[in-house]
């Protein structure tokens, strides 16, 4: 039986401020605002209050495009090098200038991996207009690192969602995993790819027959597990591209195989299961 995991307290309390973040920008005074105003004081005293955010450049690298050719997909990439090697509680990923600016957060359990390589995390992700996107590390000591790109790109949120967009879709749900073998059989991490067929409707998208808005529907929580190890819990919002796509690193050892789970927010529930070499 999968263990029950619990969130840090710091990331949890990050966790339910950020699900403010929205709203309060929403209520912030409009006049003279522009794609240049600086949104990060206000995100970072809603997401993460009085605590301390360091610099980062020396600890992880945020791979991203400078100028994305579809914004409604843009790929982005935390590498931490390997001469880092300490555990680390949880990941945020903040858009500055989206809607809804907090992308995801990954909370991390024993089958993360702690040393001896590249520890990463991918995934793609919508971008409303020129914004600086984030990456903030949480270590094992509770000191948070940030590292950030500036990314010119527009129009991602309401981009045309796939076809079968309304839940009709015979494959809504569907979760491939795959899980690659390490060029060394001792290495002390692999890596894995999921891919979710999921629309992840934001509300912003028009629906082109009836030129109506798409509910939202999109994916909020995975779990991701190696036996009864956590790898990641991620909660995310509308942030993440259509259907999502992550490929990350994690602790090898003698049984792989990952077990998923994912939720959107019609309180549907999504399994799989995939071997260390199946997909």
């Amino acid at each position: 039986m999968v263990r029950m995991f619990q969130m840090p307290r710091k990331a949890a309390a990050r966790a339910v401020l950020s699900a403010f973040v929205a709203a309060l920008l929403a209520s912030a005074p409009l006049s003279g605002a522009s794609a240049d105003d600086d949104a990060w004081p206000m995100l970072r005293k809603a997401v993460f209050g009085d605590w301390q955010i360091e610099d980062g450049k020396d600890l992880l690298f945020l791979d991203a495009p400078d100028q994305a050719e579809d914004a409604a997909i843009v790929p982005i990439t935390v590498r931490i090098p390997p001469e880092f090697k300490e555990p680390f509680k949880a990941l945020t990923l903040i858009i500055d200038k989206n809607p809804s600016p907090v992308a995801a957060t990954f909370t991390f359990g024993p089958a993360a991996g702690r040393e001896g390589g590249e520890r990463r995390m991918s995934t793609r992700v919508r971008i409303d207009m020129f914004s600086h996107v984030r990456a903030i590390l949480e270590t094992e000591d509770g000191k948070l690192h940030m590292v950030t790109r500036f990314i010119k790109a527009a129009g991602g949120c309401s981009a045309p969602v796939p076809k079968e967009s309304g839940g009709t879709d015979p494959d809504l749900g569907k979760i491939v995993i795959k899980s690659f073998d390490p060029a060394v059989d001792a290495a002390p991490l692999r890596e894995a790819q999921i891919m979710i067929r999921h629309p992840n409707t934001n509300g912003m998208q028009r629906d082109p027959v009836t030129q109506g808005y798409f509910p939202a529907r999109f994916v909020k929580e995975m779990l991701v597990t190696r036996g009864d190890d956590l790898v990641f819990r991620m909660e995310s919002g509308i942030s993440i591209s259509s259907d999502p796509n992550f490929r990350f690193t994690y602790a090898n050892g003698p049984e792989n195989s990952l077990d998923v789970k994912v939720t959107d927010t019609d309180e549907t529930v999504f399994t799989a299961k995939a071997g260390a070499r199946g997909s």
